[in-house]
């Protein structure tokens, strides 16, 4: 009985001591796996989030220069196309005394005469003021300029010392590729010569009164503050962010070197070695975003990816995955650590049974017996208990009451049952959390639902809209890239005898833009409805947005009023794509118009009013330019071109046939490509023109 007693003692401690390492590793494994996949799916969310905002906010600080350069270009133009309205004034010569001074300077092309260029030097030279203003309220503006077709350079920059004695703008490359894009241009990121940080330059042509290019305006600006948002806003002690160009080099990134030519070394992303790179480097070129588990530089990684809007970059922010899943680690080692504890525990305590039990094997038997029971019983019982505890919540019950069961035994089995109720506390904890994430997107989902049915609201949507007026007949519709959009188009009786159309386009997408649509919209409809022309609306509500526009945002408009009995037709446009005429029988052409500036972008501009005659039969197309600028996977633009060819495709059909044709061309052409920007349209038919006297 005696050797039957010792041997189902010592084989009771082996169980339990079987049981203690089955239960630690279950639970050291269930907690790590739990929480690494709570940790990963926090992770890649806050990566995501914080991807869109970085790469916002560089957008941000780039069209920042972009609406600096669009400024000078269009108040060169005005210059050159209104001298009558200017006196001149002269721009001095660069002076070595105005070193580190910002001051403007005049330069112009060697075999040029200073008295032959003087005049239209001093005309030029009321862009001064500009210019300065543009360099003191941007700290980051190197230079502010302005280069001509007679050779001659206004330069605001404090670099008068280092002026060479003659400089020809046309030679160099940002005017050569402003003049040959037509358009606003960037040059390369390259580091500047005096800060040695990393700059970048920015270039638009301006026009005379034929169109032909007169000149260049340009300004230079350090990449610090974007240089800083890159590198200073980083995720944990691994992680780091960087922009790639669209060539896949990294441009912007810590640790970024020069060679001995000042020339910024860039890593190649898109041909490296590592297959996983190279496939995200091709993604980010592609102006995809997204996020990816990849092993980059010997680590794994998670890389989230988003492109930028005003230049082809993107931005990626990294993490390594071992710092993530830290946490998740660490509880797993504490674990596995109790446990070893606890079997060396168990362990002294069958090797002291066993002596015991050999020494006074035939004295004390019964009590050796009575004393293993109780002994083995209070640590078989609550192991016993929480390893079904631990079954309960592994199947999910995350409310077993472990803190209830008999685990307080003062030891490592303790420590081990309090470790499973933080564990189980922690999980509640995150779960609740993510219950209330997803709670408050459904709810900001909600009410962006809302915000786009009161846009809509705003704009005409019944057709026919006036269903007693035979002289005319106009559809319109509106497709915005985001829940809410910045396009809008409107039109409206003024008195019995004339209808006012507009069309619009507000610069970016999303809430800011709907918001700046609405007072816009609002400002046009009540001028245009107390009676006065186009242009003496678009200078009255550019004159009104100007004020406290401290987002600069803007909006192109093309606004239009037909007087109804004779036909006539007067217009004016701010900025906006020029719309399309189909005379009767005829097929589409563009209407000839003078574009503008927008409105809101500068104080006092004055804008031309034009005016020609619609006959019954005749057709007028409005747009914006979410029409001519959708994209197809390769990159390709709709155009100009196109939409002319399309819109006489179907110049037959009814107006809504003829606006939905138009959007499903769009889409075949899109081919699957993510809508970039609102598509809006509008058609206007003239039926008949009442006879006047």
């Amino acid at each position: 009985m005696v050797i039957i007693a010792v041997s189902i003692t010592m084989v009771s401690l082996l169980v339990l001591r079987t049981n203690t390492i089955d239960i630690g590793v279950q639970l050291g494994d269930s907690a790590a796996n739990d929480s690494r996949q709570a940790l990963e799916q926090a992770a890649t969310e806050q990566l995501i989030s914080m991807t869109y905002s970085l790469a916002s906010m560089s957008d941000a600080e780039l069209m920042l220069v972009q609406n600096s350069v669009q400024m000078i270009a269009f108040k060169a133009s005005e210059i050159v196309q209104n001298p009558e309205r200017y006196t001149p004034r002269p721009v001095a010569l660069p002076d070595s005394v105005n070193a580190g001074v910002m001051t403007p300077q005049l330069l112009f092309a060697e075999g040029l005469n200073f008295d032959d260029i003087a005049p239209d030097a001093a005309l030029m030279g009321n862009i001064q003021h500009l210019l300065m203003n543009i360099i003191l309220n941007n700290v980051d503006a190197t230079a502010a300029y302005v280069g001509t077709e007679q050779g001659f350079f206004i330069e605001v920059s404090e670099d008068s010392h280092l002026a060479p004695s003659h400089f020809d703008p046309r030679e160099r490359p940002w005017y050569r590729s402003a003049v040959l894009s037509r358009d606003i241009t960037w040059s390369d990121v390259f580091i500047d010569a005096s800060s040695g940080s990393p700059g970048i330059a920015s270039a638009m042509p301006f026009f005379d009164r034929s169109g032909n290019v007169a000149g260049v305006a340009g300004v230079g600006t350090l990449l610090d503050d974007l240089t800083e948002i890159v590198i200073g806003t980083r995720l944990g002690e691994s992680g780091h962010n960087f922009i790639l160009n669209e060539m896949g080099q990294i441009i912007i990134a810590e640790g970024i070197s020069e060679d001995e030519h000042g020339n910024i070394l860039r890593e190649d992303l898109l041909h490296q070695e590592n297959a996983e790179l190279a496939m995200v480097a091709r993604r980010m070129v592609d102006g995809e975003s997204g996020i990816e588990r990849i092993v980059m530089y010997e680590s794994e990684v998670f890389i989230a990816f988003s492109p930028l809007e005003t230049l082809p970059w993107s931005l990626a922010v990294v993490i390594e995955v071992e710092e993530v899943i830290a946490p998740a680690l660490e509880s797993q080692g504490r674990i596995i650590d109790m446990t070893d504890d606890a079997l060396t525990e168990i362990n002294i305590v069958i090797t002291v049974v066993s002596i015991i039990f050999v020494a006074i094997l035939f004295g004390i038997i019964p009590i050796i017996s009575y004393w293993s029971r109780r002994f083995s019983l209070r640590l078989t019982n609550p192991i016993t208990e929480l390893q079904e505890g631990v079954h309960d919540i592994a199947d999910g019950n995350l409310d077993y009451p472990i803190a209830e069961l008999d685990i307080y035994t003062g030891d490592e089995i303790e420590d081990l049952g309090l470790s499973v109720c933080k564990m189980t506390s922690s999980l509640k904890e995150y779960i609740d959390n993510l219950q209330k994430v997803t709670a408050e997107r459904e709810r900001i989902g909600a009410e962006l639902d809302v915000a786009t049915n009161i846009q809509a609201s705003m704009l005409p949507s019944i057709f026919p809209p006036f269903p007693d007026r035979k002289e005319f007949d106009i559809y319109a519709t509106m497709i915005p890239a985001k829940e809410v959009g910045g396009d809008f188009y409107d039109f409206f009786l003024v008195g019995e005898d004339k209808l006012a159309v507009v069309m619009a386009d507000v610069s970016g997408k999303g809430v800011p833009a709907a918001l700046f649509m609405v007072i816009a919209k609002t400002l046009i409809k009540n001028n245009a409805q107390n009676g006065l022309p186009p242009k003496d609306v678009l200078e009255t509500v550019n004159d009104i947005l100007c004020e406290n526009n401290d987002a600069a945002m803007f909006v192109t408009v093309f606004i239009a009023v037909l007087d109804i009995p004779t036909g006539k037709l007067t217009y004016a446009n701010a900025g906006h794509n020029p719309p399309l005429l189909k005379r009767a029988g005829g097929d589409y052409e563009w209407l000839p118009t003078k574009r503008g500036f927008v409105i809101a972008g500068m104080e006092g501009m004055k804008y031309k009013q034009e005016e020609i005659e619609l006959s019954e039969g005749d057709e007028l197309y409005l747009y914006t330019d979410g029409v001519t600028e959708a994209m197809n996977p390769a990159k390709e633009l709709f155009s100009d071109p196109y939409l002319l060819e399309v819109a006489n495709k179907y110049k037959d059909e009814n107006l809504k046939e003829f606006l939905g044709n138009i959007k499903k061309e769009i889409d075949i052409f899109a081919d699957g490509a993510e809508q970039a920007d609102d598509i809006t349209m509008l058609v206007l038919e003239i039926k008949k023109k009442e006879k006047v006297g």
